[in-house]
């Protein structure tokens, strides 16, 4: 269960946040799992199939459904460089604060190298309703992947896809345990509302340190 929360907190930091221009709305994306190991294999069923992220300037709010009474918020903000876990589990509710440093260590995958793109304008396929182009990315410590983006939404990636030339609509997320496949099922432009990206009245809040220790230690520290 430890390195299941672990996973899927890494995944929610590493998902697509828009920075520079404006965008505001929701993107539903897909999951797809591969190459689990043997004991998560045994509860794929059990495993989130959805996620969502949603965005405002430079907020974003990813959420997920765990199964088992738990879910989990994590919530960015660009401009300031810092974040929020808004972890539920069974009703104990905690809010976490996460500083720059704090979310690089969590999100780094593999070298301080940034990605490079390959890509194929001939290659197109439509995604949520935005024509989208292939991108081969070759990312240190990880290797080669496709990727699926739309010229069509504001550019602007987590730091696994810093360079893309648009926003990505399907790619594959390396959990070091076991990878999942991303594709957006629907893209809604819409107003959000401001309370979405703050922290409930009803939520503990706690340091980074305080929920390392609270939790045993499982996020690594």
């Amino acid at each position: 269960m430890k390195n299941l929360l672990v996973t899927f907190m890494a995944l929610a930091i590493a998902l697509p946040t828009i920075a520079q221009k404006s965008f505001e709305g929701t993107v539903t994306f897909g999951l797809e799992y591969k190459d689990l190991p043997a004991e998560m294999a045994a509860m794929e069923a059990m495993l989130p199939d959805e996620s969502v992220t949603r965005i405002k300037g430079q907020k974003t709010r990813v959420e997920q459904s765990m199964g088992m009474g738990m879910s989990q918020v994590v919530i960015t903000d660009i401009k300031n460089e810092s974040g929020t876990l808004l972890m539920d589990m069974m009703g104990q509710k905690m809010a976490v604060s996460m500083s720059k440093e704090e979310l690089e260590k969590m999100e780094k995958k593999g070298g301080d190298k940034k990605p490079e793109f390959k890509y194929s304008d001939s290659e197109t396929k439509e995604i949520a309703g935005y024509k989208c182009s292939k991108a081969t990315v070759s990312m240190e410590g990880v290797g080669e992947m496709e990727i699926y983006y739309t010229k069509d939404l504001p550019a602007g990636a987590s730091k696994q896809f810093e360079g893309l030339k648009g926003f990505p609509l399907e790619y594959t997320v390396d959990s070091g345990q076991f990878k999942v496949k991303m594709t957006a099922k629907s893209v809604a432009k819409e107003k959000l509302d401001k309370s979405l990206f703050e922290i409930p009245s009803d939520f503990k809040k706690m340091t980074f340190d305080e929920f390392q220790k609270a939790m045993g230690g499982m996020m690594g520290g």
